[in-house]
């Protein structure tokens, strides 16, 4: 066997596995699969986003690199950035876009990076599958058009998204093609010119000219400056287990080692008991406080993962967990695994999108200045040139020093909840990778409880009984898109979010 895949769509998977089978490694097909997918999954990501992509090679400690967007300056007084609304059936979220809403994006050097010191095989060989798909057309899943039908008002904002996303003033859709030319010709223009086209060439000249138009802050000395981090993952000790996921300034790694913290010192009876239910909901809820407390405001200092490490801080809280415990009775994510030990973990996202595109290109720019979550302190309250923090988590799990399970997620403020329950689900419940993926969940957020169906009643009443509960009619992308896979090749893809495994 030469590798598994894990990724959000059917064909994001097999453009990875198709280097796979030409001789690449995970690294490789990762890059495949993440250049794919603004193709094959428009609505989750773009080459004018950012993300993180957790790199393991055998039993070496894990390694990140952060190619998360960086924040401009806010140059001019009032940019363009207006809200819209999203409904996701059950409940509704606001987001915001316009040029204004566009921060330094990071797609493109991240994973030319990742491709530069980890892969084997040439780049425009790496990104041959994702040119094809975009020259050729792809028909997207149900699910992916159901997406860009969920986000219309961001794909029809301005006249060239129009031109390309409702083509003879209709969505596109799961009948018809999608095709792309332009990111065909971007991807060509890569191969050949490498990262310099997009941040210090035409393309870079390209954005700065569209956002001065349009009102954005955004500039190409902005892209000049941009850098890839490679940071060491925070490490997380749950049970006999050890985690490494995404350090600060990322706020998802720090919170999910928070509360599997919490969760350690829990003896978990079944799955979907009330005291499985409590266990997650309360700590959950502790982490939230947490967050504000500790988190919100300092993930920029130096060293400041140390916080989990500091046991007066933990215990207190743990005390606060435990007491209320005993009351009771856009974005993608892709897995990779070859038959060399490499494993990649990589989440990538566009926001919603910004609704501007780049001209030539085909590529959407991202509106993470727009996204309240990463936004806490208000918008444009982030001091220039740092790191926008992230809930992305590409996650690995190891046993006695070697890896055991890789996964991440998708899904704005409910990223950490669906990585906790994913690994609760596989260490603590004994579930296979695909079982853990797709078992119901359940998130806290504000003091209201989201649960999918598939809890006993018994369990419901008593979630009722404490908070105010909203019950979802059936599994929802609003509880993310976890994929997965493990060491013995086995693999997890969310049905949430179309997720799909292939095998090589």
């Amino acid at each position: 066997m030469k590798g598994v895949v894990a990724a959000g769509d059917r064909l994001t998977a097999e453009a990875g596995a198709e280097i796979l089978k030409a001789g690449g490694n995970a690294f490789d097909a990762a890059v495949a699969a993440c250049f794919s997918a603004p193709i094959t999954e428009p609505a989750l990501t773009s080459a004018g986003g950012g993300g993180f992509l957790l790199a393991v090679s055998g039993s070496e400690r894990p390694l990140l690199y952060d190619f998360f967007v960086d924040v401009p300056p806010k140059r001019i007084e009032s940019p363009e950035f207006y809200p819209i609304e999203v409904d996701f059936g059950d409940t509704k979220q606001t987001f915001h876009i316009g040029a204004g809403s566009v921060a330094v994006p990071g797609f493109v050097a991240g994973l030319l990076r990742v491709h530069t010191e980890r892969g084997k095989l040439p780049l425009r060989e790496v990104l041959s599958v994702a040119v094809e798909y975009a020259k050729r057309g792809v028909k997207l899943s149900k699910l992916q058009a159901s997406f860009i039908k969920l986000l219309e008002p961001i794909f029809t904002a301005t006249p060239e998204s129009r031109e390309l996303y409702a083509p003879d003033g209709k969505l596109i859709d799961s009948e018809r093609e999608f095709k792309n030319p332009d990111y065909a010709d971007f991807l060509e223009l890569l191969s050949e010119e490498g990262q310099w086209a997009f941040y210090e060439g035409e393309i870079a000249d390209e954005i700065d000219r569209i956002m001065r138009e349009r009102g954005g802050i955004l500039r190409k000395e902005d892209l000049e400056r941009y850098k890839v981090v490679e940071r060491k993952p925070i490490k997380v000790n749950f049970k006999d287990y050890e985690v490494f996921t995404n350090p600060p300034p990322s706020s998802g790694g720090i919170l999910i080692g928070f509360t599997l913290k919490l969760l350690s010192r829990v003896e978990f009876d079944e799955w979907g008991s009330v005291l499985h239910a409590g266990a997650l909901i309360e700590s959950m809820r502790t982490t939230q406080k947490f967050r504000k407390d500790f988190v919100n405001g300092h993930l920029h200092e130096e060293g400041f993962e140390g916080i989990l490490n500091r046991d007066e801080i933990i215990d207190s809280y743990h005390n606060l967990f435990k007491n209320k415990l005993n009351l009771w009775g856009n974005t993608t994510h892709i897995c990779v695994l070859d038959s060399e030990g490499n494993g990649v973990s990589v989440t990538t996202t566009n926001g919603e999108g910004s609704g501007v595109l780049i001209p030539k290109t085909g590529v959407m720019l991202n509106n993470m200045l727009g996204e309240e979550d990463l936004n806490p302190l208000g918008f444009f309250k982030w001091p220039p040139y740092v790191r926008l923090p992230s809930m992305m988590s590409p996650t690995a799990v190891f046993r006695d020093g070697k890896p055991l399970l890789l996964l991440g997620s998708a899904g704005s403020n409910r990223i950490r909840s669906a990585i906790v329950q994913t690994i609760l689900n596989y260490l603590c419940f004994k579930m296979g990778v695909a079982d853990s993926v797709s078992a119901p969940r359940l998130h806290y957020e504000n003091g209201e409880v989201f649960v999918e169906p598939g809890f006993p009643e018994s369990t419901i009443d008593e979630i009722r009984r404490h908070y105010r509960t909203t019950l979802f009619k059936e599994k929802s992308l609003f509880f993310g898109g976890v994929q997965s896979v493990d060491f013995k090749f086995s693999g997890g893809g969310d049905p949430r979010r179309g997720g799909f495994v292939v095998r090589v």
